[in-house]
């Protein structure tokens, strides 16, 4: 009896450990359900000079993802640490960002960095009942879209973003090859007060096999856990 359930752990674990997000859309449908929470609590400490604010307090992560590689992440990282979570969703529900050679994801891009500082740049999300004086870090996990963070969560930040003043930001990042400096910088233009933790997490998909490992480490480097 033993035996079979470690055997079916082994299996649990590695079908868990799956993909992490491309630089484009792709024609998965999003799904809704919510990582549950996940990890003992730990306390939090930060040893690293490159960030002198000790990591305290609650965690709050946020995320958007479309392929739900994203997704996969965030749902790895709560085995780690205990934090609530928070899913952005577009307002327009069912569209097909690969249709048309990826035309509309890539109009939404567009759009933001015309006119970064209008509102109306950005794409409607459902409305997100979160309380972000109760959290002293959040985690935000993007994908990569043409280089910059996915349009639905940079509308997240440019609405929430002035709340986030002094937290602690840390900055995860799934895209296919291409770098994420472009993420990067649209995460400290929407969040200009923020206490970037450095490093950011960077997941490419060829190193989905090493998904757990890394986040691990960068919670580490990070001081989000010791």
């Amino acid at each position: 009896m033993k035996k079979l359930f470690y055997i079916l752990l082994a299996a649990g674990l590695f079908f868990g450990f799956t993909s992490c997000e491309d630089d484009k859309p792709v024609t998965d449908q999003p799904q809704t359900e919510t990582p549950e929470n996940g990890g003992e609590d730990d306390e939090n400490g930060n040893n690293d000079p490159e960030n002198p604010n000790p990591v305290e307090g609650d965690i709050l992560v946020v995320y958007y993802s479309f392929t739900n590689n994203t997704h996969t992440i965030v749902t790895d990282l709560l085995t780690q640490i205990d934090a609530d979570v928070v899913r952005v969703e577009p307002a327009e529900k069912g569209l097909d960002y690969a249709a048309n050679n990826y035309a509309i994801g890539s109009a939404l891009i567009a759009a933001i960095r015309e006119n970064p500082n209008d509102a109306s740049s950005y794409p409607a999300i459902d409305p997100v009942d979160v309380e972000l004086e109760n959290y002293a870090t959040v985690i935000v996990a993007a994908p990569l879209w043409w280089s910059n963070m996915a349009a639905p969560l940079q509308t997240f930040l440019f609405n929430h973003g002035s709340e986030m003043a002094g937290k602690n930001i840390g900055l995860i990042v799934s895209s296919a090859s291409s770098g994420i400096s472009g993420v990067e910088a649209d995460a400290k233009r929407l969040i200009p007060e923020g206490n970037f933790l450095t490093p950011s997490l960077w997941i490419r998909s060829s190193q989905t096999s090493n998904c757990h490992a890394m986040t691990a480490e960068w919670l580490k480097n990070t001081g989000l856990i010791e």
